[in-house]
């Protein structure tokens, strides 16, 4: 066999053998949809701002964040520097129009119809003069959006016109109107 047919061969063998490398590699390099739609969120906003209006037109929820992603598949919302507010409309107090509550997180988490998670520096803070409660903080919540309870193992102080109560291991049953601190429960009242 001359050079010249060995040096044909072998370079139809690699020739065949690149091709058949680069078609392999192409394939298994690559993502599928529902992996790429559960690794990277649907939605990316910085600076976001949205509201939540009720069946009168009346608005009932507004939310701002620094930054925020939506995945679709597993219906997640992760924000971070939050700053979320509610109000309540059905009071019909004219003097205080917008009675409802500010809230504000370093992260958040939410399962959308499912559950909410805020963890770090959690500040609430009425929006009207006459709330008994003028601001509570805690590190770390959990809130039920299925059986409306709120709760958490960590630390929580209430500030109110003249009294203060402190605790961890606390539960906030929105259904029923009560909460409860289970662990290490400290009140102080001014007179």
């Amino acid at each position: 066999m001359g050079v010249t047919l060995r040096s044909m061969i072998i370079a139809s063998v690699l020739i065949i053998g690149a091709a058949l490398l680069y078609s392999l590699s192409g394939t298994t390099g690559r993502l599928s949809d529902d992996e790429i739609s559960s690794r990277f969120p649907t939605f990316t906003a910085t600076n976001f701002r949205g509201e939540l209006y009720n069946d009168q037109g009346q608005i009932s929820y507004s939310l701002f964040a620094e930054d925020l992603s939506f995945y679709k598949v597993r219906n997640e919302i992760n924000a971070t520097g939050l700053v979320g507010f509610w109000y309540e409309h059905e009071r019909g107090d004219v003097s205080e129009p917008f009675r409802g509550w500010q809230i504000m997180a370093d992260k958040g988490t939410m399962i959308l119809d499912k559950s909410a998670d805020l963890i770090g520096n959690i500040r609430m803070v009425p929006n009207y003069v006459s709330a008994e409660i003028k601001e509570i903080t805690t590190p770390q919540v959990h809130y039920d959006l299925t059986s409306n309870i709120i709760s958490s193992p960590a630390e929580i102080t209430l500030y109110g016109e003249n009294f203060m109560n402190q605790g961890s291991n606390y539960e906030v049953d929105l259904n029923q109107k009560t909460f409860v601190i289970k662990d290490k429960p400290h009140a102080v009242y001014y007179p």
